[in-house]
């Protein structure tokens, strides 16, 4: 195997720099020494790196809805098997725990395995730190309608409430959803009023604005939730319209 062979299949295993790549397999003579080499550096870099790559998601049922934030250190694992199920297991497990603090979650149960246990044995084998790291849960009443949408990437979510004399409006609440994900690169701090910025824009891929579009369905949006990979729970956008013009928060945040 030649050294670009070689580093062409370090990269792709384990989504390390070429720089360290080119330098592992210049140094060692096989490609295991250099697999163990990089290996190695991975658990020494682990301990001065923040994990901000990951998954952003949302799970749902019935009149709750819970977005939250798994990380690790690299892209890479968004497309591991073994991470991706652990994901999604922590979605369910979640739904069927809503209220859990996150200083709490390590305790709950899969099975007969502790989720704590469960997230060190991910670690294991994917070879990458992983951090729970923020979990909303939002709360609607029965008349409402949830607006979900993730992007393809799971960089980014948002959960929206709508309000309406018409229930049947999930397709709408969905697309205001989408709009909200998207203003969060025109918006990235939020610093005005969310409720505002949304229906103020133009919905994406027509020339009507969100406020026009909810009042021709009788619909007014009164909640807002957006998750962006990597931010702070402080940047992060929570806010209910209260007396038309007014945010607040209002989901129980996981402290």
């Amino acid at each position: 195997m030649t050294t670009m062979e070689k580093i062409k299949v370090l990269r792709d295993e384990t989504g390390l720099s070429l720089s360290h790549i080119k330098k592992a397999v210049e140094d060692t003579n096989s490609l295991d020494e250099a697999r163990n080499a990089l290996s190695q550096l991975r658990i020494q870099d682990q301990h001065s790196q923040v994990a901000k790559k990951g998954m952003v998601r949302v799970v749902s049922s019935g009149n709750i809805a819970i977005l939250y934030e798994v990380n690790a250190l690299t892209d890479f694992v968004t497309k591991h098997e073994t991470f991706i199920q652990f994901v999604e297991d922590l979605g369910r497990l979640l739904l069927n725990n809503p209220n859990i603090q996150i200083s709490d979650i390590q305790h709950l149960m899969i099975g007969e395995q502790r989720l704590e246990d469960y997230r060190l044995q991910v670690e294991t084998i994917i070879a990458e730190h992983v951090v729970i790291s923020r979990i909303s849960t939002i709360e609607k009443l029965d008349h409402q309608t949830f607006g979900i949408y993730m992007h393809y990437n799971h960089s980014s979510a948002s959960v929206i409430i709508l309000e309406s004399i018409d229930h049947q409006v999930d397709i709408e609440a969905n697309l205001v959803a989408k709009q909200v994900t998207a203003l969060g690169v025109l918006y990235p701090k939020w610093k005005q009023t969310i409720i505002d910025q949304v229906s103020q824009s133009d919905l994406l891929g027509q020339s009507v604005s969100v406020s026009d579009f909810l009042s021709k369905k009788e619909a007014q949006l009164i909640h807002a939730t957006r998750y962006e990979l990597g931010e702070s729970m402080q940047e992060h956008l929570s806010c209910s319209l209260v007396a038309d013009t007014f945010c607040q928060t209002s989901v129980k945040e996981a402290a």
